[in-house]
């Protein structure tokens, strides 16, 4: 394989060996753990983060940061594209308190309605739904904002409610675009409006929605101390649960395990698992706060859990088990297909690899713009060039802009 074809992982192997580092000093130059350093050099692990390649440039020494990245500039700093709406998005979250000037009384009513089909449009497969949410986003936050700054009393923490459930939309619409500092204000800023509206379950919810940012930026201990809070605030509430609390308290345990996972903290993953295991057989299949909680879910966090532990043999048979199919919701089946994907290339399995991101590109053209995972995956496949997969790889290649 020529060098220029190498994954980033390789490439930071071979400045690593150049310099005469070993992978614990390295990792210790960049704040990362050896585990993590030994995933991102076998490309279990992709760098995501500008901010972690740049340290990992100044460790190594490197001055152009496509010694690393394999890629132009245009699409740095993950290899992925900026979403045209982000600005706009962007300047909407800005104005918080501000809201938009009408003289007219806010209606909850159609603002629910209308932040329920935001969050349906999302989790539904569909070739524009990046596009359809970034143009929704801007107008309803502006909308709840006004309502939230206008209200008072019992219409008031409705309102909060509402602009929770907007604000985890918003978060994680922000992060899968790459915008990750949105995310985390998107995210921070449905904590504060749970805590005011009173309401632990969706407090709960909301703790979820900033682990997740925090687990994206790399911040996995964060992330882990975010999601024992919320667990532990949960628990004295659990004498005669709701099915939405228990929805919940499993959410969180299925977030903690994977956490844990990328830690290598196999026992913890596994006694998480195992709470949501339980949990899940309690509640069935639920959607509450849309956070897509049951036994589906736990079979598809048992994949992505496997495959954070290395466990690349015991994730495919549990690939190979799972109806995905049946997961209500897109956002789902789309890390399932991707976690499947890069443990088939783990395997060197490429046409199965191929095949998972097809999957992908299938239910959601978008992802392969956006996706700095599935990019990476891709270039990994590109750089392997095998006959057998060149005919199926050249236009998913195509469709993220890559070079073919």
């Amino acid at each position: 394989m020529e060098f220029q074809e190498w994954a980033i992982g390789q490439r930071i192997a071979s400045y690593r060996n150049r310099r005469g580092l070993t992978q614990e000093e390295l990792a210790g130059l960049v704040g990362i753990s050896l585990s993590m350093m030994k995933k991102i050099e076998s490309g279990d692990r992709l760098v995501t983060r500008f901010s972690q390649l740049v340290l990992f440039a100044q460790a190594l020494r490197i001055k152009d940061l496509r010694e690393l990245t394999g890629v132009p500039l245009p699409l740095m700093p993950d290899g992925r594209r900026g979403h045209p709406s982000a600005d706009t998005v962007c300047a909407a979250l800005m104005r918080r308190g501000a809201g938009r000037e009408t003289d007219e009384a806010p209606d909850l009513t159609d603002l629910a309605r209308q932040i329920e089909q935001a969050w349906q449009t999302w989790q539904a497969p569909s070739a524009f739904r990046y596009d359809a949410l970034g143009q929704q986003l801007p107008e309803l936050l502006a909308r709840v904002q006004n309502a939230i700054s206008r209200l008072e009393g019992q219409e008031r923490r409705q309102a909060l409610r509402l602009a929770t459930k907007l604000y985890q939309l918003a978060r994680t619409w922000t992060k899968r675009v790459g915008e990750y500092e949105l995310s985390m204000v998107s995210a921070d800023r449905a904590v504060w409006c749970a805590i005011e509206a009173d309401d632990p379950d969706l407090a709960g919810a909301a703790a979820w929605n900033l682990a997740m940012i925090l687990s994206a930026q790399g911040k996995t201990e964060h992330a882990r101390s975010v999601v024992r809070q919320a667990i532990a605030e949960l628990q004295p509430r659990l004498d005669t649960p709701s099915p939405k609390r228990l929805a919940v308290f499993g959410g969180l345990h299925l977030l903690g395990a994977t956490e844990a996972a990328r830690e290598d903290k196999t026992g913890d993953a596994e006694k998480l698992l195992g709470v949501a295991d339980k949990v899940a057989a309690r509640t069935g299949e639920t959607n509450y706060f849309r956070m897509v909680f049951g036994p589906m879910n736990v079979s598809l966090h048992r994949v992505s859990t496997a495959a954070e532990l290395g466990r690349t043999g015991e994730a495919l048979d549990l690939v190979e088990r799972v109806a995905v199919h049946e997961a209500p919701a897109v956002e789902r089946r789309l890390t399932f297909h991707l976690d499947a994907a890069r443990c088939y290339l783990h395997r060197r399995n490429d046409v199965a690899a191929v095949h998972m991101i097809q999957r992908i590109y299938r239910e959601s053209p978008e992802e392969l713009s956006y996706s700095s995972l599935v990019r990476g995956t891709l270039t990994q496949l590109k750089g392997r060039a095998k006959p057998a997969i060149e005919a199926d790889l050249r236009p998913l290649l195509e469709a993220a802009g890559l070079p073919g």
